[in-house]
């Protein structure tokens, strides 16, 4: 992800190399989150959704409408950080704009479940992939939101603090960690059997008397909003938001990071999600000794696509996948 000037955006701190490894590290983890809410979905319940980028960006356009910057010295006079945002003028810790912008974006996923998740899987693909375009242009055309094109700034509460990027990675990492462990804990409940049930053969699921269509949406539903974490986190690592940031193209990036990762799996997409930031960003490393700016991005895309033919090729179940799962869909 870069900047509104096609540059990467880096928060205060640390500089230099340092200050490159902690961003990459950052974007690492807001590509394992996409990929978990994607596996949510896809690994585990079979729901095929395009519209990766449209939760991620109502995420981060929520995120960067509810932060507000601190009005004092201190916050409330007890010498704490500036981690707050402002919701209906109370001061609150930075947590509510990553639930409000999860909140959002399970919301907008319940709106387009409800209509869609009793249709055939290709009718929910179309329908999503009609949504990225729609959350795409309202971005870009309700300038009294989100100032269009031109770009929305985030009001970043710890822009100002010291090593506000290492902050902003610990606030990363501890939203990871409690995303995670609450999929592992639903997975592995008899809710996640059912979702397992119906990715393999959902008119058994229905003939054993499971409410197939509830927990489709209910899977849809998470799965967005844990998308829309991710974006607030985007939000505040970037601190400028231009629509064009959240383009289709990525939904195909973080199922790339969820095939070769091993889809079913929460293990596999964070692997998954960790090789895409690093085939995605380090690269940057090479603009110094290649002539053309094009090369470094076209070489990450074609050893991108190189990663997925190999994998395919070799383990079609991902490199932490189950392969007997693999083998029950046929």
């Amino acid at each position: 992800m870069t900047g509104a000037g096609g540059d990467l955006v880096v928060l205060a701190g640390l500089t230099g190399l340092p200050a490159f490894l902690v961003n990459v590290a950052t974007f690492a983890v807001v590509y394992v989150i996409l990929a978990l809410g994607l596996n949510l979905q896809w690994g585990y319940t079979g729901l095929f959704n395009i519209s990766v980028a449209a939760f991620w960006g109502i995420g981060a356009y929520t995120a960067a409408l509810v932060t507000k910057p601190p009005s004092a010295p201190t916050a409330f006079g007890l010498n704490l950080p500036y981690l707050w945002v402002d919701v209906a003028g109370v001061p609150l810790p930075l947590a509510p704009a990553v639930f409000v912008g999860a909140l959002a974006a399970g919301a907008v996923g319940l709106l387009i479940a409800i209509p869609t998740l009793r249709l055939r899987d290709d009718y929910l693909a179309i329908a999503t992939l009609g949504l990225a375009e729609v959350i795409r242009l309202v971005l870009t055309n309700e300038e009294w939101l989100t100032q269009g094109a031109r770009g929305l700034s985030v009001s970043n509460p710890i822009l100002g603090m010291d090593y506000s990027n290492l902050i902003l990675l610990g606030v990363a990492l501890a939203l990871l960690a409690v995303t995670y462990w609450l999929l592992e804990v639903g997975v592995d409940s008899p809710w996640g059997r059912v979702l397992k049930a119906i990715r393999e053969d959902e008119t058994v699921a229905e003939s054993v008397g499971k409410d197939t269509f509830t927990h489709k949406t209910q899977s849809f539903v998470l799965g967005s909003a844990v998308m829309g974490a991710a974006g607030t986190i985007t939000a505040l690592q970037l601190n400028f938001l231009v629509p064009s940031q959240f383009g289709p193209r990525w939904a195909f990036y973080v199922y790339i990071a969820v095939i070769v990762g091993g889809s079913g799996r929460n293990r596999g997409a964070l692997l998954g999600g960790f090789l895409l930031a690093v085939l995605l960003e380090l690269p940057r490393f090479l603009q110094d000794f290649v002539p053309f700016q094009s090369v470094v991005t076209n070489l990450r895309l074609l050893v991108i696509g190189l990663l997925v033919v190999l994998v395919m090729t070799y383990r079609p179940w991902g490199l932490l996948g189950d392969p007997e799962a693999m083998r029950r869909e046929g």
